[in-house]
């Protein structure tokens, strides 16, 4: 099976990201980096609103999207993390109740 031949997700993601706290900054330079960084490196990313983005993921397998999801929601916590905040953030498969 090629890429080309296998299934996409259309994923809606939340990305929510505060500072630790109130004396740290680095809120929007985490989320310059989560978006210019994590997000191409798991597929297409297109910019909806505020703090929402579409992304267009490929898979092989049920159990190959929850990983390739989970991967990507701790890389985005990790990146948070890099610049003194963590993330809330949580993707929906769009046209679908699942999400991570």
């Amino acid at each position: 099976m090629t890429d080309s031949d296998l299934p996409v997700a259309t994923i809606l993601l939340r990305l929510y990201v505060e500072n630790n706290n109130r004396h740290l900054r680095g809120k929007k330079r985490a989320i310059a980096d989560i978006v210019q960084g994590v997000l191409p490196i798991y597929g297409e990313t297109r910019h909806l609103q505020r703090n929402e983005y579409q992304m267009k993921i490929s898979y092989r397998t049920d159990a190959d999207l929850d990983k390739i999801m989970g991967d990507l929601l701790r890389d985005i916590a990790l990146e948070a993390d890099l610049r003194n905040c963590f993330s809330e953030s949580e993707a929906v498969l769009e046209g679908t109740d699942r999400s991570w």
